[in-house]
């Protein structure tokens, strides 16, 4: 494969398995489709400027090696389309998460760990606020935690929480590859990322925590996080209008 369709193959990997599945009739995730639109435009509208603001100032970058070299607003066409295709598969899980457990976990597990992740990550905002990834990353997904728990009182929140854990695995073999595509090679407690090497997507390490998981930075736990949280806040919107 020439390895300029690199990073473009592990958004189409991602894709492929619930893009397969959509027309499944117990899910028929395909029915939600104004839903998903609208949960994936609105996590675009924080994130492209966001991802184009931090690659102008070189927080991060991507390897011309691995890219196809078409841009838009500063981005490679690959990195529009890492915003489709992860939301796109996050919320397909999501769906299945709710398909097979439609009961929603108690209220005591969803604000346990719910204050916990938020807690948590405004710690790492304060502590370590000069890091401009990390501190945007876990305050943004600190904010938008608490205003589900405390404020609009999510019942699906829950379930979020659930998929998310889910993904982890899948999680970390996708960012690991756009990381560092051998990244099962690096310790899994990784505290010397100067040392990863064939990165698709590349990170200044002066801005976040240092520490990565395999070859993925730390900080991305709450930068998955915040997307799929977003775009989940989207898509119920419209599913809760729906259902009126």
């Amino acid at each position: 494969m020439d390895l300029h369709y690199l990073y473009l193959a592990v958004n189409l990997g991602c894709l492929a398995f619930p893009l397969l599945l959509s027309f499944e009739k117990r899910i028929r995730f395909f029915n939600n489709w104004k839903a998903l639109l609208t949960g994936t435009l609105l996590m675009m509208v924080l994130f492209i400027p966001w991802d184009s603001f931090f690659t102008h100032h070189g927080i991060w970058g991507f390897n011309e090696n691995y890219i196809l070299g078409i841009y838009a607003l500063g981005l490679p066409l690959e990195e529009w389309l890492f915003f489709i295709c992860i939301p796109y598969a996050c919320l397909f899980t999501y769906e299945c998460v709710r398909y097979f457990k439609p009961v929603p976990p108690s209220h005591r597990f969803t604000l346990i760990t719910g204050s916990g992740l938020a807690g948590f990550s405004l710690t790492l905002a304060i502590v370590f606020h000069s890091h401009w990834y990390t501190a945007l990353a876990c305050v943004l997904c600190a904010i938008l935690l608490a205003l589900h728990l405390w404020y609009w009182r999510s019942n699906w929140l829950g379930w979020i929480f659930i998929t998310w854990f889910i993904l982890m695995l899948p999680f970390y073999v996708s960012n690991g590859i756009l990381t560092g595509i051998s990244f099962w090679e690096y310790p899994i407690l990784n505290i010397s990322p100067e040392k990863i090497a064939d990165q698709i997507v590349w990170y200044n390490n002066d801005h976040n925590l240092g520490l990565r998981i395999w070859t993925v930075p730390a900080d991305d736990f709450f930068y998955g996080l915040l997307m799929f949280l977003l775009s989940a806040t989207g898509y119920e919107a419209v599913l809760k209008r729906s259902k009126a």
